[in-house]
């Protein structure tokens, strides 16, 4: 018995009792005239009364929490999706601009050669190993291209056909070795003709070789189409020259010529399928 009396269950009971009769106590002493054993039981209670309010107010503090954090998800959400709308509208936006400007570019030479054959093509790919910047259209023999048939932005001459399926035709630029342009310089009218190879082309620069050693071409000459031999219309723009070169191996001279438009960012272009003069 002796052990119960020291264990902590023992404890425990003579606490409560003392709060019990801690309770009537006071309670006894209050003058509202409540019943002692009531008021002290309300006074005991008191606090885990106090406690189960507070716990009340957490549990809907937490529950408007939760409703907050819902609503905050589907806020992030519809932004996310208003987000992705407008990245949408972007890229048509700089799509349709890109276009416009190709077809502004264009509407001089259109205006100049009303019989020329155009037919407007997108850049599908390009071959970033490829120093000769050659690209492929999404356009081909189905839609009337032809292999040589020239591509242009604007009065700019980029290069020809060179490969061609139904759907698509790859074009050589006159960076690449293969497409050789019969050309003039327009100030000095001399005739010359465009001729490259990768070290050149890695410089963004075009070869015009068939130059006199004494010719009067000068840095800032500009360089175009001759049209001679009926494989590109005449008077379209080759580049500017940047440098003029005697020639190593014989009594000529060469020029290097910077074309005047950035190949890399090119997204439109046209394509001559039939002009005045065609294969002579």
């Amino acid at each position: 018995m002796s052990r119960f009396f020291k264990s902590f269950k023992f404890k425990i009971c003579v606490v409560i009792l003392a709060a019990l009769l801690l309770g009537v106590f006071v309670a006894g002493i209050d003058p509202d005239g409540a019943a002692p054993l009531s008021k002290g039981m309300s006074i005991i209670l008191k606090p885990l009364n106090m406690a189960a309010e507070a716990l009340k107010e957490s549990f809907a503090s937490m529950q408007a929490d939760f409703r907050g954090a819902e609503s905050y998800q589907e806020e992030i959400s519809k932004l996310q999706e208003e987000k992705e709308s407008l990245k949408e509208e972007l890229v048509d936006y700089e799509r349709t601009k890109h276009r416009l400007s190709a077809y502004e570019a264009f509407l001089d030479i259109k205006a100049e050669h009303p019989d020329y054959s155009f037919v407007p093509a997108g850049i599908l790919m390009r071959d970033s190993t490829d120093v000769f910047l050659s690209f492929t259209l999404n356009v081909g023999s189905d839609d009337g291209l032809s292999l040589g048939d020239p591509v242009i932005y604007g009065k700019n001459l980029l290069g020809a056909v060179r490969e061609l399926t139904p759907k698509t035709a790859v074009v050589y630029t006159i960076f690449h070795p293969d497409v050789s342009v019969a050309a003039y310089e327009i100030r000095t009218r001399e005739d010359c003709y465009t001729e490259s190879d990768a070290a050149t082309a890695a410089e963004g620069n075009v070869r015009i070789s068939g130059l006199a050693r004494t010719t009067p071409v000068v840095s800032g000459g500009i360089v175009c189409s001759s049209g001679i031999g009926g494989v590109y219309p005449r008077d379209l723009y080759i580049g500017k020259v940047t440098r003029v070169v005697n020639s190593e191996s014989d009594i000529s001279a060469y020029a290097l010529v910077t074309p005047d438009v950035d190949f890399s960012a090119l997204t439109d272009v046209f394509v001559i399928t039939d002009f005045d003069g065609k294969n002579g």
